[in-house]
């Protein structure tokens, strides 16, 4: 019997212990200004011009470059290797706070509708678990996990590797009163590269070319991306920036998954903009992979994505 009874007092001792600890990691989180989910939350960014996406926009998009093309006030929301998903609840986390702004523009490629690029990072959330939007969407997208968050402190154990760092960065933010990240504006300039034969591994691994997935989960919440975007008046652009002609030889049936991207645009009678036509396309110089543009491609790209920006703003006056 007694031994029982230490049993139970160890255990209510462990989990008391964790329970504490898992507030101390959330408030941690929370203050770590390089966090876009946290800062967007307490900082009063009110961006005219939203950008948004996975790692294309955030290394592409300057705003910077855009604001002095545009006259407007620009924030680059997205995020390396993120999903629809992802980018729905960081929309919602930014409207929570921010005034909505005129545009959003989220990119989208062929690659985007495939559950093998891009995906759902459950960590980037788990300090939010609790608030009924994140866990729905964390509940449909990475069940598993969501199972094992009632379980004191799992909710950080799962992705362990993921969260210790930024928690310790952002007791180190609090401590030190830190609230601006180390990009303020959002944007994360492309690390001087040469081009890596990013082609010439994907030709040796599909040399057939690969024929893109189309998938459901991601297409519901595209839609549900643009469905929040409308609910706060935002004239929402899909776009797609300009992609390396090279890779179109490989790539079969993207003709047929733009035409799908092009029918929810119609759906939400919003526009599809490819910027398919730029002459930066033809050449490898101005890339680091086939859809990434390298420090000189970026800024051509944003200084034309500003200029159309500002031909929207001058139509509407």
């Amino acid at each position: 019997m007694k031994t029982i009874k230490k049993l139970s007092i160890s255990i209510i001792i462990i989990l008391l212990f964790l329970s504490g600890l898992s507030k101390l990691y959330d408030f941690a989180l929370l203050h770590n200004a390089n966090i876009k989910a946290s800062y967007v939350q307490y900082a009063k960014i009110d961006a005219d011009v939203l950008i948004h996406g996975p790692c294309e926009p955030l290394w592409m998009i300057s705003p910077e470059i855009l604001d002095k093309q545009t006259g407007m006030k620009s924030y680059n929301l997205a995020l390396s290797h993120s999903d629809f998903a992802d980018n729905f609840l960081h929309l919602y986390f930014y409207l929570k706070n921010n005034k909505s702004p005129k545009y959003l523009f989220l990119y989208i490629t062929p690659e985007s509708m495939d559950l093998k690029y891009n995906t759902f990072n459950t960590y980037r959330f788990a300090e939010f678990i609790g608030d009924p939007v994140v866990d729905n969407v964390v509940k449909e997208c990475d069940p598993d996990y969501f199972m094992w968050t009632k379980i004191p402190f799992m909710k950080y154990a799962y992705y362990n590797n993921k969260v210790n760092f930024a928690a310790l960065q952002g007791l180190k933010h609090y401590f030190t009163d830190r609230k601006t990240p180390y990009h303020a504006n959002g944007y994360e300039p492309p690390i001087i590269v040469i081009w890596t034969n990013h082609l010439e591994k994907f030709i040796k691994l599909y040399p057939n070319g690969y024929n893109f997935k189309w998938d459901k989960l991601r297409e519901k919440y595209l839609c549900k991306t643009i469905e929040l975007a409308k609910k706060y008046g935002i004239e929402t652009y899909l776009y797609e920036s300009p992609v390396l002609k090279e890779a179109f030889p490989y790539q079969p049936n993207r003709k047929e998954i733009v035409n799908k991207i092009n029918a929810i645009a119609v759906k939400y009678n919003i526009k599809y903009i490819q910027f398919e036509d730029m002459k930066i396309s033809e050449s490898r110089k101005f890339y680091m992979s086939t859809l990434n543009t390298n420090m000189e491609g970026s800024r051509i790209f944003t200084d034309s994505l500003g200029k159309f920006i500002r031909h929207l703003a001058f139509e509407k006056n």
